[in-house]
């Protein structure tokens, strides 16, 4: 099976699936993406995934976590990026592999979302929004979201923005105070959170959503130089 990029909704559903929290199957939720095309293979650890008997507590390698996230739009990892987060830039957030030698899917998550911040941010201040967020890494009860629901709030804030009903235009620059306005619309995901964590949860989440447009701008931009270049050789 072949597929274009999952959109990030489509992306937390199947993290939720792999984390074994609905019933729905990895396969299931790819095959009925609506962007299912014919260019970009199903990673051979997700079919592998289908013949599990035990769906919980399914960890991952270094290059599934490459495969999976590079599944998702607006996302492009590299092997060697990740081994760098795990080993040097991040090493005392993300932890050691919570499953054996593998990460558990919140480890997984995390990742994603500095991958999302890397556009803009450095890992000074992506360190700092970390600990905002998640506290002590080795203990997922002191979270103030979790990784899996705070990843989701940016892909629903990210639909917002790119929505063709909003037509909201990138180059407005008021673009911050539209983002920090529709992240209200993300209070519902997060009930749990008194007034000041909402603020502080709704702040970083506008500021991933503005990172990853900027990700996108700039493959935007990388796409037009290709082809421009590709058409009249040197």
């Amino acid at each position: 099976m072949k597929l274009h990029n999952l959109n990030r909704m489509e992306m937390v559903k199947l993290l939720h699936s792999l984390k074994g929290e609905i019933d729905e199957k990895p396969l299931e939720i790819i095959s009925k993406s609506e962007r299912s095309k014919h260019d970009t293979v199903v990673p051979l650890f997700l079919m592998r995934y289908e013949k599990r008997k035990q769906k919980k507590d399914y960890g991952f390698s270094t290059n599934e976590i490459v495969e999976l996230g590079n599944l998702c739009e607006l996302t492009s990892l590299k092997p060697s990026a990740i081994q760098n987060w795990i080993k040097r830039d991040i090493k005392d957030l993300i932890g050691h592999p919570e499953l054996g030698k593998k990460y558990s899917v919140d480890q997984v998550v995390i990742l994603l979302i500095v991958r999302d911040l890397k556009s803009i941010y450095d890992f000074d201040t992506i360190r700092n929004i970390l600990k905002l967020l998640f506290n002590n890494i080795d203990d997922r009860s002191d979270d103030v979201v979790s990784p899996i629901d705070f990843y989701e709030g940016c892909a629903r804030l990210l639909s917002i923005m790119l929505s063709e009903e909003k037509n909201y235009s990138l180059k407005d620059n008021e673009i911050t105070i539209i983002l920090k306005k529709e992240a209200e619309q993300l209070a519902g995901l997060f009930p749990h959170l008194n007034n000041e964590d909402w603020e502080m949860v709704k702040e970083l989440t506008a500021a991933t959503v503005l990172s990853i447009l900027c990700f996108h701008l700039q493959v935007s931009a990388q796409s037009i130089v290709q082809h421009a270049l590709s058409d009249r050789p040197m």
